[in-house]
């Protein structure tokens, strides 16, 4: 509880809040220091801070950001760059189902994970205040659970970031500003990296849907382009603060064979 001290002023008084530390440290410019930069992906997705992958439907957005993780866990390269491996959690707010077939698919080329990979098949409601409580308990129960097997939880991706924001107007800022800072203050709080999946707009450079601020504030952003006729898929980093974007990249979805459903029929 803040502590308080009563000072006389002639007839009346004011309170002045004591005992509390500042959040805001002065450094002085002549002894300033850089620091040094930490990745969850060297050069392109930091350790704490809000990312985004986005694209239009059928652009491959979500089976590239659920292989890449994948890859993160396991120590492996992403785009070349080197990982620093992690735990993750992955919230399928938009087509869970389907969510779970990509996971088995992968799954089934990579094997088992430990317990390093935790999935949510429930949408959060990053508009409300209890909603956002909820999932912050949860990451911290996961982060519990992965300490303990010797892993950080290090990435919580959300897929997508609309399905996260019933009734909220995606262009207002004062819809998006709220989420974007309490998804900020996860990110900060947990010391982790939270990676959006998103749509893109109708304008002709397909960037992020919505309010302008969520690119204008995206620690990293990259963007897909939708399939072409042989289902090959292309994606560019657009946006690594403090760091280079530019690189393009390609890759093609292939139908996997994950069992037989209630008509014995191939799915």
């Amino acid at each position: 509880m803040d502590s308080f001290q009563a000072d006389a002023v002639g007839e009346g008084q004011f309170f002045s809040r004591i005992n509390k530390p500042s959040r805001f440290r002065r450094e002085d410019y002549d002894t300033l220091e850089v620091g040094s930069s930490q990745w969850v992906v060297k050069d392109l997705w930091p350790r704490s801070g809000v990312c985004f992958v986005a694209g239009p439907s059928m652009s491959g957005k979500s089976f590239w950001v659920l292989d890449k993780l994948v890859k993160v866990v396991r120590d492996e390269r992403v785009l070349g760059r080197r990982s620093k491996p992690c735990g993750v959690i992955y919230v399928a707010a938009e087509g869970a189902q389907g969510a779970r077939k990509r996971i088995k698919a992968v799954r089934d080329q990579t094997g088992p994970l430990g317990g390093a990979f935790v999935f949510i098949g429930q949408a959060p409601n990053l508009t409300d205040i209890e909603d956002i409580d909820a999932l912050r308990a949860v990451l911290i129960s996961a982060r519990d659970a992965m300490q303990e097997r010797g892993k950080r939880l290090g990435v919580i991706a959300i897929d997508t970031l609309s399905a996260s924001i019933p009734g909220a107007d995606e262009n207002a800022a004062k819809d998006m500003s709220p989420v974007l800072a309490a998804l900020q203050n996860i990110a900060a709080e947990m010391d982790l990296l939270v990676l959006l999946v998103a749509h893109t707009g109708k304008q002709a450079d397909r960037s992020i849907r919505g309010w302008s601020g969520l690119l204008a504030n995206a620690d990293g952003v990259i963007m897909m382009d939708r399939k072409n006729d042989d289902d090959t898929c292309t994606g560019s980093v657009t946006k690594v603060k403090d760091g280079n974007s530019g690189d393009r990249f390609a890759f093609k979805l292939e139908q996997v064979v994950l069992g037989h459903d209630e008509d014995g029929e191939e799915e």
